[in-house]
């Protein structure tokens, strides 16, 4: 999952939405230099991921894109799946969008940037330009894959191509998800109970 969609997903299961959203820029099984909330988060972060990638739904979705970028469908999938979820956001939970995101930008700007040089980038993009919300609209997906592109200095051309599957295939992929999401609340909610303990 993308990193709304970790942020949500905190929320619902009270866990530490800037734990959660580390899970993309710690690495290795050392998670001693965090505190355990956050440790909480990663661990919570990492289940995530593994339970998406082998849901059915997910998997169905990345058989169907085109073979020349699906290599890449796993990301584009994360990325259309933060825009769903702002979509129907009033369906999975409350408050609303902006409260949570003022709550997690809240919790960046209280943490030191010491986590990786990755994440220092992250943060300060997070803290100058409050983009998570970009994610409401459809057209700032297909931004994300081109930033990824230049990130990966176009050895990987795919941005223009998965914005197009996507909006040829919306349809699928909102069922797939409205299906895929509330399972993975309930997982999240339940893994999060059990690595507490």
């Amino acid at each position: 999952m993308n990193y709304l969609a970790h942020i949500h997903l905190a929320h619902v299961t009270n866990t530490s939405m800037l734990g959660n959203f580390f899970g993309d820029f710690v690495k290795g099984s050392d998670l001693s230099h965090l505190n355990d909330e956050h440790q909480l988060g990663v661990k919570l972060h990492r289940k995530i991921d593994s339970y998406t990638d082998a849901h059915d739904d997910v998997k169905a979705l990345r058989e169907m894109f085109p073979k020349s970028v699906r290599r890449m469908s796993g990301i584009v999938i994360d990325i259309y799946f933060d825009h769903l979820l702002c979509a129907h956001w009033s369906q999975f939970t409350d408050p609303n969008l902006d409260k949570i995101l003022d709550r997690f930008y809240t919790e960046v700007q209280q943490h030191p940037d010491t986590i990786s040089e990755r994440f220092q980038q992250v943060r300060q993009g997070l803290l100058n330009h409050r983009w998570l919300s970009d994610y409401q609209e459809a057209r700032n997906c297909k931004r994300s894959f081109e930033q990824i592109e230049r990130r990966l200095n176009k050895r990987i051309l795919f941005a223009d191509e998965a914005a197009e599957f996507i909006a040829d295939h919306d349809v699928e992929l909102r069922e797939r998800f409205l299906n895929f999401y509330p399972e993975l609340i309930e997982y999240s909610q339940a893994k999060a109970r059990q690595l507490v303990v």
